[in-house]
């Protein structure tokens, strides 16, 4: 008896984590927070995967703990698929607006980013950013 329970409370924990795993990222989606980054960032199932974005203005800026400036971007995004949403990072410099940026990122978490030219972007997400 013992062993079929403790059999059956492992499955329900192993459903519930797959569960949380799958609905989570669905939650953080588009959700700029220090939390949301946290969670993708540690999520198996959230896979590392190259984004292009636009440059805007940016939301705000304020200074580091070391005396330097800290930029805070909000872009729309588009992956090789065609899905779009909005990532949050930050940046020690303000960028130029209107330049595309390639961006590694894992879920809502922002890996790197860097400016590329226009030629480098793929045709199609330069429609969806246009």
């Amino acid at each position: 008896m013992k062993k079929k329970g403790i059999i059956g409370l492992l499955a329900v924990i192993i459903m519930v984590s797959v569960g949380v795993s799958f609905v989570v990222p669905t939650m953080t989606k588009n959700q700029g927070s220090e939390f949301a980054m946290a969670v993708d960032n540690l999520n198996p199932f959230v896979k590392v995967q190259t984004v292009y974005g636009r440059t805007t203005r940016a939301i705000s800026h304020s200074t580091g703990q070391m005396g330097e400036d800290v930029y805070t971007y909000r872009m729309l995004t588009s992956d090789a698929q065609g899905k779009q949403r909005w990532l949050t990072f930050t940046a020690d410099h303000r960028l130029k607006q209107g330049h595309y940026l390639k961006i590694e990122t894992k879920g809502q978490n922002v890996n790197s980013w860097e400016a590329v030219e226009t030629h480098q972007v793929p045709a199609d997400i330069q429609k969806v950013l246009a």
